[in-house]
């Protein structure tokens, strides 16, 4: 099968060709700076990183049979018009989770301590960490709440870490699978409640963390509205879409201060332009968009891409199926 990859990474294109070199599956990587689609219009295969999968990319690959995510997110893939056409989409969604989830603690962790990094102006990319707000301390997480929205995979990873740290953990999910008698020790949260809930439990919360795929539900989910409850001391961590939250509204509570600051894994377009209003408040931390990727969580990837291709060489259904064709 003519197998073609859309993946930039140097680290990620060598661990899964090795993987799949142990399976004596040939693949090949588009080169970004040259035309897309003369590359891949053969495709049989293709397996995505952060390019967008639309109606013309697809119709530009005829005998296009699979559009295989590198992670779980999907909102870039027309999940439906590869459905009309026959063309199976598959994710890998367990793979990262708890590289995702340690690096929403990192975030929370530079957010309630009051950190910043102050660059030497040296070849070393050393530097010295400072207090970002001078004139404020920063806090415990033991006995702070928070409120995690979204209780999938990444989601029960973060709670289990704030269980460590001796938080009170609120979540919020649409799944109904969790909010079964005996979830909150099962699933290690306190209290789980369902989305119509979101506005009646977010005053309460020292720390809201993001964890929902990115939908017409989820699109705008954190507003003016969402925010204006918020504590004044609370901060908001997003390592899932940037547009579940509301961008203007997110600028104007950083910039008067009704929430006590954000940290995100996402922008609304990557890579972020350094001249972003939001990138200039001292109450805003970016990082680009790699909580998902370490050595652990790309082999794992690698492994389940490999499993998926494996059995649609042999004429099964992709493990990891979003999409169900008739």
């Amino acid at each position: 099968m003519k197998i073609k990859a859309l993946i930039q990474n140097s680290e990620f294109k060598q661990r899964i060709s090795e993987k799949l070199k142990q399976s004596d599956i040939h693949l090949q990587f588009v080169n970004h700076k040259e035309s897309l689609i003369p590359q891949i219009q053969d495709s049989e295969i293709l397996i995505n990183s952060g390019d967008k999968i639309d109606r013309h990319l697809i119709d530009s690959c005829p005998n296009l049979k699979l559009v295989q995510q590198s992670g779980i997110g999907v909102d870039g893939i027309d999940i439906n018009y590869c459905s009309e056409k026959g063309i199976y989409v598959a994710n890998v969604p367990m793979a990262n989770a708890v590289s995702v989830a340690e690096h929403t603690f990192f975030l929370i962790l530079y957010l309630c301590k009051n950190i910043k990094l102050n660059a030497f102006p040296s070849s070393s990319n050393s530097g010295l960490f400072s207090r970002r707000m001078p004139n404020q301390m920063g806090i415990e997480l033991s006995g702070k709440t928070i409120l995690i929205l979204g209780l999938g995979v990444t989601g029960i990873e973060v709670a289990k870490r704030a269980k460590a740290f001796g938080m009170k953990v609120v979540t919020v999910t649409k799944h109904p699978y969790t909010k079964t008698a005996g979830g909150d020790k099962k699933y290690f949260v306190d209290s789980i409640f369902g989305v119509e809930k979101l506005r009646d439990i977010i005053p309460s919360a020292d720390i809201v963390s993001i964890h929902t795929p990115l939908n017409t539900e989820t699109e705008n989910m954190i507003g003016k509205n969402e925010l204006d409850l918020m504590k004044r001391s609370a901060y908001l961590v997003n390592v899932a879409r940037a547009p579940i939250v509301n961008y203007g509204s997110l600028l104007d509570s950083l910039r008067e201060r009704t929430i006590a600051g954000a940290a995100f894994d996402v922008f609304w377009k990557e890579p972020a332009d350094q001249s972003d209003p939001l990138l200039q408040l001292d109450n805003f931390l970016l990082t680009p968009h790699i909580a998902g990727w370490t050595y652990e969580a790309i082999d794992s990837i690698s492994d389940i891409i490999r499993i998926n291709i494996e059995r649609m060489m042999r004429g099964q259904i992709p493990l990891t199926l979003v999409n169900h064709m008739d």
